[in-house]
């Protein structure tokens, strides 16, 4: 009966850590679709770069892999072809969030470096290349997995949370990708912000807008560190997926919702929604990338 009462016990807990797996995924994807519709409805007040919008895109696309199955019973067997489809993306996505990541990262670098020494503006090519970028190495994690999943369907099964497959070399591929991502990420960041400490006083005073961004991005460098800890416990034990694993991977969206999600002019965007859609003037906005002009520091798009 005691036996009996435990087992039940632990069944109600891995149940729940489910749905708390599940809610954060959930919540992670609504944010970042409420950012983009904000981004875009009101694109008059809320100014982002490409990389930013293709930021919250692999976000999306990242949620909405891990909850396939979210509304299946556990013991119930998944269609194999969605579940193969599922598992290839669970180890192609978190590449493609790294690279969006440090596309957006290495975006800041540039508007940064142009706030201070003003060099010419980037044209289209370097905005293509940091919007496409990030889906070449994420593409291809996912033709490999494919590939492995099609050749021997049997490695493909359903634990707890979603489907995974049973061979290293994806995990392995994946978790080398995100840290050497990161690092990278990393080190960009660093350059960022040693130039950041030498313009404070410029910045504070001619664009305090600049500075909530950039503070923004640097802290999701804690965001990154995390990304890289987990990448490595991933690729030093493969089969590594237990509940705190998890619901880690669950909370990471959640954090870059937290991070982006309440700037200043978000806010302002859906006030003025309520309100009237142009009452507020573009000297509002919450911004980082700097002006044309030669003289003064202005805010104009942010990323």
């Amino acid at each position: 009966m005691a036996r009996g009462n435990r087992l039940l016990k632990r069944m109600g807990k891995a149940e729940t850590v489910r749905h708390a797996f599940y809610g954060l995924e959930l919540v992670g994807l609504v944010g970042a679709v409420f950012m983009l519709v904000t981004a875009t409805v009101w694109r008059k007040i809320v100014r982002r770069h490409p990389s930013w919008f293709n930021f919250m895109v692999t976000w999306i696309i990242s949620c909405s892999s891990y909850i396939f199955f979210m509304g299946q019973p556990k013991g119930r067997e998944p269609n194999h072809n969605l579940c193969l489809i599922q598992a290839a993306l669970i180890y192609s996505v978190p590449t493609l969030t790294s690279g969006a990541t440090f596309a957006l990262v290495i975006q800041v670098y540039m508007t940064l470096r142009s706030l201070l020494t003003l060099p010419k503006a980037s044209g289209n090519l370097a905005v293509v290349i940091l919007v496409i970028a990030p889906y070449i190495p994420a593409f291809a994690l996912f033709m490999l997995s494919l590939g492995l999943g099609l050749r021997d369907p049997s490695t493909v099964y359903r634990d707890a949370f979603y489907c995974d497959m049973k061979t290293k070399l994806p995990q392995k591929a994946s978790a080398i990708a995100v840290v050497i991502i990161m690092l990278c990420c990393l080190i960009v960041e660093v350059i960022i912000f040693k130039a950041l400490r030498r313009a404070w006083i410029t910045l504070n005073r001619d664009d305090r807008g600049s500075i909530s961004v950039i503070v923004r991005v640097l802290a999701f460098t804690l965001v990154g560190m995390l990304i890289i800890i987990l990448s490595l416990v991933f690729l030093i034990i493969p089969n590594y997926h237990n509940t705190a694993f998890n619901i880690a991977i669950a909370i990471i969206p959640v954090s870059s919702v937290i991070i982006f999600g309440t700037q200043q002019d978000i806010f302002t965007a859906w006030v003025s929604g309520f309100q009237n859609r142009k009452a507020h003037g573009e000297d509002t906005w919450d911004t980082f990338t700097p002006n044309a002009t030669q003289h003064t520091l202005s805010p104009q798009v942010s990323i």
